[in-house]
């Protein structure tokens, strides 16, 4: 079982504070050479402990010749450092926790992810479309994602995404270089705000979506020499540094764009 000078220090008392109000306890009252004899630590220590308790509201002070002191009662005591703990438990949660949130803001700056494979870019996607706020974002060189679904199934699933957002009433923009395409989105998307650009004034290359300003996707079709089906790569941050500069370009982009 533990010992009492071991369940104080639990509480937030020194070695020396427990055994000194231990030793006042059992004593009632008496002088810094009683709690001396008693406690067992040294008497130079002994003033400091009792100065230390009484500033914890747990031991009182007698003016008399020499100094006399004396203990509260273990439950008054005990309650007071309870309720002290308690109280310095909460103010170093909530230190740790706004270290943390610091932490956690400072490492999400720095994060760029890349993100392979359709399926994988495509969940990225829906992600994102499903935090969104109030604003997402398309932007292509060529309306990539409508493209893509053509030949990936699982693209058509981030179209029924972007409609329950627009229900939502998140605001939803998508520009492209090649107005045909671009027509097929508006007839299929409706409420999205469709425009086109000249694609030899493009600043975008691959797709790119941002969402309420505060995360970036650029994704990439690669090319495949043999033939074969291409794929998908996509990085993406939330970093405000790299995403400020996308959404700059992105939003150039737009301005200079007539709707469909």
């Amino acid at each position: 079982m533990k010992s009492v000078v071991e369940s104080l220090r639990d509480l937030g008392l020194t070695e020396y504070e427990a055994k000194v109000y231990t030793a006042l306890v059992k004593i009632r009252s008496g002088s810094a050479s009683d709690i001396h004899l008693v406690s067992g630590i040294p008497r130079s220590a002994v003033y400091g402990a009792l100065t230390k308790l009484k500033e914890r509201g747990i031991i009182e002070m007698q003016s008399a010749k020499p100094m006399r002191y004396r203990a509260n009662p273990p439950e008054t005591a005990l309650e007071k450092l309870r309720n002290n703990f308690i109280a310095e438990s909460e103010d170093a949660l909530r230190l740790l926790e706004e270290i943390h949130q610091t932490q956690k803001m400072e490492a999400r700056e720095e994060t760029i992810w890349t993100i392979n494979g359709v399926k994988n870019v495509s969940d990225k996607i829906i992600k994102m479309i499903r935090g969104a706020q109030k604003d997402i974002i398309f932007a292509a060189s060529y309306p990539s994602f409508h493209e893509i679904a053509k030949t990936y199934r699982v693209f058509e699933n981030i179209k029924g995404e972007i409609i329950n957002k627009i229900k939502e009433d998140v605001t939803v923009r998508v520009t492209g270089s090649r107005s045909e395409g671009l027509d097929n989105i508006a007839k299929e998307i409706p409420g999205a705000r469709i425009r086109v650009f000249p694609a030899d004034k493009s600043t975008a290359s691959g797709g790119i979506v941002i969402v309420d300003g505060k995360e970036v996707l650029i994704a990439i079709m690669s090319e495949d020499v043999n033939g074969n089906m291409p794929d998908l790569v996509a990085i993406w941050t939330a970093g405000v540094g790299a995403v400020s500069i996308f959404k700059h370009f992105v939003e150039t982009e737009w301005d200079a764009s007539v709707s469909v």
